[in-house]
């Protein structure tokens, strides 16, 4: 893999950074990851040299990039600006990123495209959490936050617990998890409204018919987000028990600033990509083996698929059947994929997309260039 100079991105910073001003900015010894600008701060609508733009994929639709400068937790002491580690970054936003597609960001006003990103799911059990307190997830720079515990007030007491997701930029995650796992609530997660409560369509009044819907409250103990998921416990005034809490993460993501090299070969047929040889050995009728071969003579052989109705239901976002889509050297320098979503096989060929000079970004990861910065995924 190439590595990046030192102009080329940060995700965030924990560096000493000039600024043009009559007093010189100093790193802090305390850190700002996790906290958010001020309500006050001063928003910069556009900054030159940074850019909003869209670019396309593959697939030929747009894709929305955006870029800024975020500094956080700042103060002036005795003439000085004084700004914490990662109270300075630089953010580039990658929307739903779909990987085979050819999903572009922009780092630092270069277009680049996300290749392909390995994945985990960071795990809390048992963990009682106080009104406003929180726990670490993964790494701890994302964190599990109990902003909120509500009681209800129509004649009993059924505690409604709010959980959310805090991450590295001090921002929550767009979901909150609400549960309300009190006993006395006819309970969503016991499936009490599984099969509806057979009512018909009308009009009910209580006391008629035996209704009562007053006293009828429903609430789970289970919330949900996409993958993620929260199961809690008791809920008091005070404390929430998290049976169980999981939310996935980014472990590394490889980037190109290189197009993509798109190839349709038959069985025998050779392509160049970058330093590497491809070589379709084999052809199915939803699968290709193929061979990269490096300048030394390495091979890397690996078949491709299958790709069926089935392996095509949860991608692109299934890891597990888009790795059996994908080869790579042990040394991730370049990428081979199967071109699942446009025709891959057609007329005894088979279509690949390739990619080279990727640029791996661990999470987080030091900088290749200079150990003052680091990437790190803000989902």
């Amino acid at each position: 893999m190439k590595k990046f100079t030192k102009k080329a991105c940060a995700l965030a910073l924990a560096a000493v950074f000039a600024l043009s001003s009559s007093v010189v900015p100093v790193l802090a010894a305390d850190n700002a990851l996790m906290k958010a600008p001020a309500k006050d701060a001063a928003f910069v609508a556009g900054l030159e040299g940074f850019k909003n733009v869209t670019g396309k994929n593959l697939l030929d639709q747009d894709v929305g990039m955006q870029e800024g400068l975020i500094i956080r937790q700042s103060r002036v002491e005795n003439g000085k600006i004084i700004i914490p580690k990662s109270g300075l970054y630089y953010t580039t936003r990658t929307g739903t990123a779909d990987m085979l597609t050819g999903h572009k960001v922009t780092i630092l006003g270069k277009e680049y495209t996300i290749v392909d990103t390995a994945t985990r799911l960071d795990v809390i059990t048992n963990a009682d959490v106080k009104k406003g307190g929180s726990v670490p997830l993964g790494d701890g720079s994302k964190h599990l936050e109990l902003s909120s515990i509500g009681i209800d007030g129509n004649g009993f007491q059924a505690p409604e617990a709010t959980f959310q997701i805090l991450k590295p930029s001090g921002n929550y995650y767009g979901s909150a998890f609400e549960v309300s796992p009190n006993a006395k609530l006819r309970n969503i997660a016991e499936g009490v409204l599984n099969d509806g409560t057979g009512r018909k369509t009308g009009t009910y009044y209580p006391g008629k018919d035996g209704q009562n819907f007053h006293v009828e409250y429903y609430g789970s103990p289970v919330a949900i987000s996409g993958q993620s998921y929260l199961v809690a416990g008791e809920v008091t005034a005070e404390v929430a028990h998290v049976k169980e809490f999981a939310t996935g993460a980014i472990v590394y993501s490889l980037l190109s600033d290189k197009p993509a090299v798109e190839m349709k070969l038959g069985k025998g047929e050779k392509a160049t990509l970058g330093d590497y040889t491809v070589t379709v050995t084999d052809i199915t009728k939803d699968s290709v083996s193929v061979e990269l071969t490096s300048k030394d003579g390495k091979v890397t052989q690996k078949t491709l698929g299958p790709l069926t109705e089935d392996t095509m239901k949860y991608l692109p976002a299934d890891e597990v059947t888009r790795n059996s889509l994908v080869v790579r050297p042990e040394n991730d320098t370049v990428q081979v994929q199967l071109d699942a979503f446009r025709e891959p096989f057609k007329d005894g060929k088979v279509a690949l997309v390739g990619y080279t000079d990727l640029v791996k970004f661990e999470n987080p990861g030091t900088w290749a260039s200079d150990p003052r910065f680091i990437s790190r995924p803000d989902t």
